[in-house]
């Protein structure tokens, strides 16, 4: 599967230090790192197969890690550029970070066509401070796709939400060709 398959560009969003470039890291590399601050924006890649109804399709996952800091966010407009899909991170430790998904959906709604966006829940090995139906009913009156609770140190849910992602974008591209055929 060297050169074969589908790029798909994915973006992952939210306020720093909730976890994405060590979520990155686990699924990526398979290893467990507390990270320091990405600086704009971090880039991974990682080859998968798409499992969808009729095929099992090739895709290369090319994940953009936004840094969460304020004065990064200038930057971030651009990177969205392409993107087929998005995730939507926040920590279950700090609500704060849960407070500040309204603006990091629309920084990704603004600068992307309609691209699916997954939540994801980070750190639940650690006690939460967000209640399991407040995240739901966030991601329902958001029409986002789905609501995972991962953790990148007990390596909890984090392959899963990748692949349920890669899938949902995978069916985006393949809409849009069908619709443009």
């Amino acid at each position: 599967m060297e050169d074969e398959g589908i790029m798909l560009k994915l973006v992952i969003a939210g306020e720093g230090g909730v976890g994405k470039t060590t979520m990155v890291r686990r699924y990526v590399e398979g290893t467990y790192h507390d990270s320091i601050l990405t600086v704009g924006a971090a880039f991974a890649a990682k080859r998968l197969i798409v499992n969808n109804s009729r095929e099992q399709t090739g895709v290369k996952l090319q994940i953009w890690d936004f840094g969460g800091e304020k004065r990064f966010r200038f930057l971030l407009p651009k990177f969205c550029l392409g993107a087929r899909g998005a995730m939507l991170a926040f920590d279950l430790n700090r609500f704060s970070t849960f407070l500040k998904l309204d603006q990091w959906l629309e920084l990704i709604r603004d600068n992307t066509e309609e691209i699916p966006v997954v939540l994801i829940g980070m750190k639940a090995d650690l006690q939460r401070a967000i209640e399991q139906k407040e995240v739901v009913n966030f991601a329902k009156t958001h029409n986002l796709k789905a609501y995972f609770e991962t953790s990148s140190k007990d390596d909890l849910n984090v392959t899963p939400a990748f692949e349920y992602i890669a899938k949902e974008m995978l069916e985006y591209v393949q809409q849009r060709v069908n619709k443009s055929a």
